[in-house]
């Protein structure tokens, strides 16, 4: 390894994590006092304001793996865009076959809401909707997500690979990644505010598993595009979960049947497996190249 380039890595990587928590900090703040779901879509840009603002001061134009690659990555794209639900779904199933009594579609949110009191009506009118966000729903929040994924996959992951190999550098990403969201999971986002440190737990275990997912999906296509896509449509579910469309909600959000549950998230653990066992084996494995220019 080059001294003086492992040197000014690490530089890089001692100014980015300064401005991150910098942002994350503020807008911590802002939201403990609002509650204002906008200023988390905010908090979601400001990693990848840190790289630029990093790369800027430290004169640093290697990629950002900013170039789409459609051609090539066509089949990656249409995973990115429609498993997230379809393994979020299945996560649900698995939870309401260990709780059967908490399949209470007539009683969930949606159905009191829409005075829904028919399987069959219930059924007419959400299949289309379900279907139709999970169209439309990726593209309304993949400006954010991109803000999330330049940042962890498309330039921490190949930085942290210099010092730790692939394997170690997915792990690492992820973890910081869920780190980062820590402060607003202690105020009750995503799991309540009954277990804030176990809510914490839980979100490291989530990004753990969308960490490797991600990692694999950077890998495979060389574009955070991919990524930001998987991530905008894992969190347009937020929009039709299982805890509001077939449940009275009753089910601890520690467990499931949404996919932020122990349970719920099972469809996405197995596919992290699987993202696992393809990533490189070798720790020294030059799996994320990083050219020496700028990629737009």
């Amino acid at each position: 390894m080059n001294l003086s380039h492992s040197s000014g890595t690490k530089k890089q990587l001692g100014l980015f994590a300064g401005l991150t928590l910098i942002f994350l900090i503020f807008f911590t703040i802002l939201y403990a006092a609002q509650r204002d779901d906008r200023l988390l879509s905010l908090l979601m840009l400001t990693p990848a304001l840190s790289v630029l603002i990093v790369n800027r001061l430290t004169h640093d134009h290697r990629s950002l793996f900013l170039k789409p690659q459609l051609k090539r990555n066509a089949f990656t794209y249409g995973l990115s865009w429609f498993l997230p639900p379809v393994l979020a779904f299945l996560g649900a199933g698995l939870s309401f076959l260990f709780f059967p009594a908490h399949f209470q579609p007539l009683a969930s949110s949606f159905a009191v809401k829409n005075g829904i009191t028919d399987l069959s009506a219930l059924g007419s009118q959400l299949i289309p909707m379900v279907l139709l966000a999970m169209l439309v729903n990726p593209f309304g929040g993949l400006l954010p997500a991109l803000g999330e994924e330049l940042a962890w996959r498309g330039w921490l992951l190949p930085r942290l690979q210099e010092f730790l190999g692939v394997r170690r550098a997915v792990l690492a990403t992820s973890l910081i990644w869920g780190l980062w969201h820590a402060p607003i999971i202690l105020l009750g986002y995503n799991y309540g505010p009954d277990h804030p440190l176990l809510g914490v737990l839980m979100q490291l275990w989530l990004c753990l598993i969308q960490g490797v997912i991600l990692a694999w999906l950077q890998l495979k296509s060389q574009s955070v595009w991919t990524c930001a896509l998987w991530h905008a449509s894992l969190n347009g579910i937020d929009l039709y979960t299982a805890s509001a469309l077939l449940t009275a909600g009753t089910l601890s959000p520690l467990i499931g049947p949404d996919l932020t549950g122990l349970i719920g998230g099972l469809g996405f653990a197995a596919a992290a497996v699987f993202c696992w066992k393809q990533l490189k084996l070798t720790p020294d494995c030059p799996a994320i190249s990083i050219p020496s220019h700028f990629e737009r």
